[in-house]
C-alpha cells in the first residue's frame, strides 16, 4: 500500500510538471506571436524560445508551491488581510524578480554573451510582458489561497458552534444527572434529621445552584466574577456533602478584567471531584487562581479513585477547543505524580 501511494505521489508529481512544461512553451510562443507579430520561424529559434520560456515558467509557477509553505505561518486573509496582501506581493515580487533576471542573465549575456544595455534594449518588452503574466499568476493564487482560508474558517465556525451545543448540553446533563441530584437529596436527607435550619439553607442554595445552571447556559461567555460566584455554590454544595475532606481556595482576583465560558470553571472543579478520592484520610485541595499570564488556574492534588466513574472523555476537549477559537490559546494541562493543573486563557473582550 505505500508503494501504491509513493507511485501516485510520483504519478501526480511528473504530470503537474508536465502541465507546467506545457503552459510554459505555449505562453511563450504567445508571447512571441503579440510582440513580433509571428510564430517563431525557424526550428533552433522555436527550441530557443521553449528552453527559455521552460527555464523561466517552471519557477514562476512554483511560485505558487513555496507560497502555501510559507503562507501558514505569514499570511492571514482573514483577520490582517491587508497586512497579508503586502506581505505576500512583496514575497512574490522579490521571487519574481530574481527568477526574471537570473534567468534572463543566464540566456542573453551569459550565453549570448551581450552587455546589459543591449539585453535592456532588445528585452524590456519580454521583462515587462513577464511581470504581467506574473500579476495574473500571483492573483490566482491570492484567489485561491484566500478563498481556502475563508472554507477553513466557516467549517471551524460551525465545528465550534456543534461542540458550544454540544458542551452547553453535556454541561446541563452533569448538573441534573441522576448521581448530583442523587447525593444532593441524599445530603439534604441527613440534614433534614438533624439540622433542619441547615437542610433549609441547603435547599435554598442548591435551588439557587440550578437556577443559574438554567441561566448560563445559553450564553457564550461571562464575567470572570459571574463565574467565580457560581463556582462559590457549587463548592458549598459539596462541602456540604465530603465536610473538610473537601477543601477549595479561591485566591483569583475577581476584579481582574476577563471573561470565562459559562460553568468551564465549575466543570474543572467537578472534573477533580468526580476522578480523586476524598476522605477524611485523604483530603482532596483544589486551588483555583490566576498566573500572571491572565490564564484561571484549577489545581488539585492528585489521588486518583481506584474506580473511576463511567466519564465520555469529551468534556475537557470541548473546553480546550472553544478556548482556542475565541482567545488563539491553548488550554493547557499539566499533570505529575503529584497534582493535576489545567490552565484556561481568561477571554478578552476583543478577541471575541
Amino acid at each position: 500500500m505505500a508503494f501504491q501511494n509513493s507511485t501516485t505521489v510520483k504519478k501526480s508529481t511528473v504530470g503537474q510538471l508536465l502541465e507546467i512544461v506545457l503552459m510554459s512553451i505555449a505562453i511563450g510562443l504567445v508571447t512571441s506571436l503579440l510582440m513580433g507579430g509571428t510564430l517563431i520561424k525557424s526550428v533552433e529559434a522555436y527550441l530557443w524560445n521553449a528552453g527559455y520560456s521552460i527555464s523561466i515558467g517552471i519557477p514562476l509557477f512554483l511560485n505558487g508551491f513555496f507560497f502555501e509553505k510559507i503562507a501558514s505561518r505569514f499570511i492571514d486573509w482573514i483577520k490582517r488581510p491587508v497586512k497579508s496582501l503586502l506581505t505576500a506581493l512583496s514575497m512574490h515580487f522579490v521571487y519574481t524578480s530574481l527568477v526574471i533576471f537570473s534567468v534572463n542573465w543566464f540566456w542573453f549575456i551569459l550565453i549570448l554573451n551581450q552587455n546589459w544595455d543591449t539585453f535592456w534594449g532588445t528585452n524590456k518588452g519580454t521583462i515587462i510582458s513577464e511581470y504581467i503574466i506574473f500579476i495574473i499568476i500571483a492573483t490566482i493564487i491570492y484567489a485561491m489561497s484566500f478563498f481556502k482560508s475563508w472554507r477553513v474558517q466557516v467549517q471551524e465556525t460551525e465545528k465550534v458552534k456543534s461542540e458550544a451545543l454540544a458542551l452547553r448540553y453535556k454541561v446541563l446533563q452533569d448538573q441534573i444527572n441522576p448521581h448530583f441530584l442523587f447525593n444532593s437529596l441524599n445530603v439534604l436527607g441527613s440534614l433534614i434529621d438533624v439540622d433542619v435550619a441547615r437542610a433549609k439553607e441547603f435547599t435554598r442554595e442548591l435551588s439557587l445552584f440550578y437556577r443559574d445552571v438554567l441561566h448560563y447556559k445559553d450564553q457564550d461567555i461571562i464575567s470572570l466574577k459571574e463565574e467565580i460566584e457560581f463556582v462559590r455554590k457549587y463548592v458549598y454544595l459539596q462541602q456540604i456533602r465530603f465536610g473538610e475532606a473537601l477543601q477549595v481556595e479561591i485566591i483569583a482576583n475577581e476584579k481582574v478584567e476577563g471573561s470565562v465560558i459559562p460553568l468551564s470553571l465549575q466543570s474543572l472543579v467537578e472534573n477533580a471531584i468526580k476522578h480523586n478520592e476524598i476522605s477524611q484520610a485523604n483530603p482532596l485541595n483544589i486551588v483555583i487562581a490566576i498566573s500572571d499570564e491572565f490564564e484561571l488556574i484549577v489545581e488539585n492534588n492528585l489521588q486518583p479513585k481506584k474506580i473511576l466513574e463511567e466519564s465520555s472523555h469529551t468534556g475537557l476537549q470541548n473546553l480546550a477547543g472553544r478556548y482556542l477559537f475565541l482567545t488563539g490559546k491553548e488550554m493547557i494541562i499539566t499533570k505529575s505524580d503529584n497534582y493535576f493543573r489545567v490552565s484556561l486563557p481568561l477571554i478578552q473582550i476583543e478577541n471575541v
